[in-house]
Parts: structure tokens; sequence; C-alpha cells
């Protein structure tokens, strides 16, 4: 073309091969892009399904284990309060005495959190606002569930042991329920890999309400279980709290 003078012509026919190529480029690059942006709306739908479905199990979880401690609370406050009383409590206090002595630490469900931000998949949320709040979210009760594990260890443990030391076990339920439990299964049941027998004759180490409530170690037993799950509770108050709060805003998105 150019030989024959068509110089110009050969320019334009160039320059439409080299649009085409270029907008032919565009479209592939486009689709490529739409499809990219489909798989990644696909991940982030999965994982935010996912994360649903972890807050709703830990916030049923978390209501119930804060329920459980404040109940436990409630029940070591009782018990302190009767060292102020001029009346020796009666043996409805032995209920009140039981309900503080056990505990279970509860984690809420991190999986897919802590998933998502050690994988990198984080990125797949496209809000920068929702990333910082799950990031957040999972540093908050980390941190929190590290309070709860020091009342564990500061205070409930020592509870315990100034009461293992003060009071025995036998004295925290009346004597009837101890006779009355063991009537008639002598005959059923063995004792050679029991603390206790299912026959007793009598109540060892016996101690009357009127001495354990004029006891200061058992005083500072239950104020030291009263600590631990009314600051227990408090912190699973708080991380209830910021999980409804989370479980809102990826409902909402």
């Amino acid at each position: 073309m150019i030989s024959e003078g068509n110089t110009k012509k050969y320019l334009k026919y160039a320059i439409g091969e080299i649009i085409l190529v270029v907008i032919g480029i565009l479209i592939a690059l486009q689709i490529n892009n739409w499809n990219s942006e489909k798989n990644r709306k696909k991940a982030e739908k999965v994982i935010i399904e996912q994360l649903i479905e972890d807050l709703k199990k830990s916030q049923v979880e978390l209501k119930e284990v804060r329920e459980s401690r404040e109940e436990q609370a409630k029940a070591s406050a009782k018990v302190c309060h009767a060292f102020f009383k001029n009346d020796v409590p009666n043996d409805s206090i032995y209920k009140y005495m039981r309900i503080p002595l056990g505990t279970a630490v509860y984690s809420p469900t991190l999986g897919t959190a802590r998933s998502i931000i050690n994988s990198g998949n984080l990125t797949l949320i496209r809000s920068n606002d929702l990333k910082i709040k799950i990031t957040a979210y999972v540093e908050t009760v980390e941190y929190k569930l590290k309070d709860i594990d020091r009342y564990e260890e500061t205070y409930f443990r020592n509870g315990q042991l100034l009461l293992k030391e003060a009071v025995q076990f036998t004295n925290l339920v009346p004597k009837a329920y101890l006779f009355h439990q063991t009537k008639g299964s002598d005959t059923l049941k063995t004792d050679e890999l029991r603390a206790i027998p299912y026959v007793i004759e009598k109540v060892p180490f016996e101690t009357d309400l009127e001495e354990i409530f004029q006891n200061y170690s058992v005083f500072s037993a239950y104020n030291s279980l009263l600590v631990a799950h009314r600051n227990s509770a408090f912190k699973y108050r708080e991380i209830l709290k910021i999980t409804n709060e989370l479980l809102n805003t990826l409902e909402e998105n």
C-alpha cells in the first residue's frame, strides 16, 4: 500500500487494527474483572454467613454463661450477708453455699473470624469499616477472656482453697440429705472406689452453722468467690454486647 502511495489509507487501517486489539483487550479485562468480583462477592457472602452463624451461637451461649455467673455471684453474696445477721441461717443456706463452687471458662466461637484474619481472606470483605470491626472484635474478646482467666486464678482458686481448709464437704449439705440419698441403696451400689460411702452412720468432721458463720476464712472464701463470679459476669456481659453489635452490623451488610 505504501509503494502505491496509499500511506494515508495504510495508517488508517493500522490504527483501526490497533483500536480493535485494544478494545478486545479491554473487554477481556472487563470480563475478567466481572468474574473476579463475582467470585469475591460469593466468597464474601460465605464468610459473612459463617460469621453470623458463629456469632448467633456465641450469643445464646454467652447469655447462658453470664446468667449462670450472675446467679453464682448472687449466691455468694447471700452467704456473705448471712455473716452480718443476728440469727444463724437455717439449712436453706446450704443451697447457696454450694452454687458458687463450680466454674468453667467459656470462649465464644471465634474460628471463622480468626481463620479469615490469619489466612489473609479478610481482604475478600469490601467494607474497610467491617474489616476493622471484625479484627477489633477478636482482639477485644481475647483480651477480656484473659481477664476472666485472671479472675479464675486469683479469686476463684483462692476461694476454693480457703473454703477447703475451713469447711469439709459434708458441712455444705444438710445432714438429712446425706442420710436420705443412701437410704435403701446399700445393696445396689458399691463403696470400693468412693470416699463417701453409700451407707452413712454419722456425719464426720461435723460443724454446725453457727460455727461456720463465725469463721472468717469462710467469709473470705465466699467473698473471693463473689468477686470471681461477679467480675466474670461483667466481662461476659461486655463480650455479649460487642457480639450483638457485630452481629447487627453483619446482618445489615
